[in-house]
C-alpha cells in the first residue's frame, strides 16, 4: 500500500497560505511565459484552465485576480512540507513539489493501525497548504485517491476495489502528454474502462510506450518500487538585513559575506558543490532566485565567487533587498573534483624528456623504461614528476 501526500494547486497554495485574505476568490498564479500554472475552483468553473496564455484566462474571467509566480517561496514551502514528512515516513519518493509519496505497509506497522499512520502523515504537513493523503496499491490510484479526498482529510482504495475504482476515471487523469488526451479523445477512448477493454498491443501500437504505459496504469499495474532520495542536510546561510540594500556593491558585498560565513562552518570543510543556490527577498514579500552550477566542483571562495558574482551583477531584484541566502548542493568530497590536465600534461612531457637527456648524458644511453608516478599530478614538484625504472 502506497500513500500519496498531494497539496492541491501547489503554487496556488502556496500564495494562498502565505495571504489568507485570498482565499475564495478567482484566482492564477502566472509563469514567466504568460501561461497559468494554477488557478482556484473560481477560477476554474469560469474555464480558467493550466497552461492557457493568460490573455484569453481573463477574457474567460474578467474578474481574475493573477499572482505572479514565486518558485523561492514554493520551493521554501515545499522544503518544510518534506522536513516535517521526513520524521514521520520511512520511505518517501518526492515527485514533484506538491506531491510525495511514502510507503504505508512499515508504517501501519509502527503506528499500529492503517488509520493512524494515515493521520500522523497529513498531520506532518502544514495544515495552511490544505494537505491531501490518498492510499492505494499503486502510485497514480494513490494520487487519484488523493485528489478525491478532502483538503486535511484522507482516502483510501483497497485491492478489492481497485479495478472499479479505475474504471470510473477519465484519461484526463492520466499522466500522459497532452497530445494523447486530445487523440484518445478523438477516438473516442474518455475513460479508462475503454482502455482497460483495449488489447495493450493497440494502444503500444497506436501511441508507442506512453500507449503501453497507460494501459498498465488503467489496469493498477505499477511494478516500480518507490525510489527514495537520499536524505540531506542542507548547506545554507541567511542573512537578514537592518535596512534594505539598493546599491549594487553594497549587494555584492553582502552576498559575499554570506558565502564566506557559509564556507567557514566546521561542516563544510573537505566538502566541493557543484551548485549553489542564490536567494533573496524583499520586505514586500518579493522573491528572487537563481541557480548556478559549475563546471567542476568547487569548494574555494575566490573560485566560487567568481562565477556568482556576474549573476548577481547582471540580475534583475524585485525590490530592495532585506534578506539574502545561499545554499550549496551537489555536495562531493574535495579530493573527489576533476583537475583540469591539458595545462599539465605538456609541462610534465617536457620535464620528463629533460630527465631522460640527463640520465642518456650521465651514462652514455637511457632504455624505455617503466615511468612510475609518484604522486598526483597537481601535488608534484617540477623536479619530483616521476621515476623511471630501467635497468642500467
Amino acid at each position: 500500500m502506497l500513500g500519496c501526500l498531494l497539496v492541491a494547486r501547489f503554487p496556488l497554495a502556496c500564495e494562498v497560505a502565505d495571504h489568507p485574505d485570498l482565499a475564495g476568490r478567482a484566482l492564477a498564479v502566472a509563469g514567466v511565459d504568460g501561461s497559468v500554472l494554477a488557478a482556484s475552483a473560481q477560477a476554474e468553473l469560469s474555464g480558467v484552465r493550466p497552461g492557457q496564455k493568460l490573455r484569453e484566462a481573463i477574457g474567460r474571467c474578467p474578474v481574475l485576480s493573477v499572482l505572479e509566480e514565486r518558485p523561492a517561496r514554493y520551493r521554501a514551502w515545499w522544503e518544510e512540507v518534506l522536513r516535517g514528512l521526513e520524521p514521520v515516513a520511512f520511505t518517501i519518493e518526492a515527485a514533484t513539489e506538491g506531491v510525495a509519496y511514502v510507503a504505508l505497509d512499515d508504517l501501519e506497522i509502527y503506528y499500529g493501525s492503517l488509520e493512524s499512520a494515515l493521520r500522523a502523515v497529513v498531520a506532518s504537513a502544514p495544515p495552511e497548504l490544505g494537505p491531501r493523503l490518498g492510499a492505494a496499491p499503486t502510485r497514480f490510484s494513490a494520487m487519484l485517491a488523493a485528489r478525491r479526498a478532502a483538503a486535511g482529510g484522507t482516502s483510501v482504495v483497497g485491492e478489492k476495489e481497485l479495478a472499479g475504482f479505475l474504471t470510473t476515471q477519465t484519461t484526463e487523469a492520466l499522466p500522459v502528454s497532452v497530445e494523447m488526451v486530445r487523440r484518445l479523445r478523438l477516438l473516442g477512448l474518455e475513460t479508462l474502462a475503454q482502455l482497460r477493454a483495449l488489447p495493450r498491443s493497440k494502444l503500444a501500437a497506436q501511441f508507442g510506450s506512453e500507449g503501453a504505459r497507460a494501459w498498465e496504469l488503467a489496469h493498477g499495474r505499477e511494478p516500480a518500487p518507490l525510489r527514495p532520495e537520499p536524505r540531506r542536510t542542507p548547506l545554507a546561510e541567511r542573512l537578514q538585513l537592518e535596512s534594505p540594500l539598493i546599491g549594487r556593491q553594497a549587494i555584492l558585498a553582502a552576498w559575499e559575506q554570506t558565502l564566506s560565513r557559509l564556507l567557514r562552518q566546521p561542516v563544510t570543510r573537505g566538502l566541493a558543490a557543484r551548485q549553489v543556490e542564490l536567494r533573496a527577498a524583499t520586505e514586500t514579500d518579493g522573491e528572487w532566485s537563481r541557480t548556478v552550477t559549475f563546471k567542476e566542483a568547487r569548494s574555494d571562495l575566490r573560485h566560487m565567487w567568481s562565477a556568482l558574482r556576474p549573476v548577481i551583477e547582471e540580475a534583475r531584484f524585485p525590490g530592495p533587498l532585506s534578506e539574502l541566502g545561499v545554499e550549496l548542493r551537489g555536495l562531493v568530497m574535495e579530493s573527489g573534483r576533476q583537475l583540469h590536465l591539458s595545462a599539465t600534461r605538456p609541462r610534465m612531457q617536457e620535464q620528463l624528456e629533460e630527465s631522460l637527456r640527463e640520465l642518456k648524458a650521465r651514462y652514455g644511453y637511457c632504455p624505455i623504461g617503466r615511468i612510475v608516478e609518484l604522486e598526483p599530478w597537481s601535488r608534484i614538484p617540477e623536479r619530483r614528476l616521476a621515476l623511471i625504472d630501467f635497468d642500467p
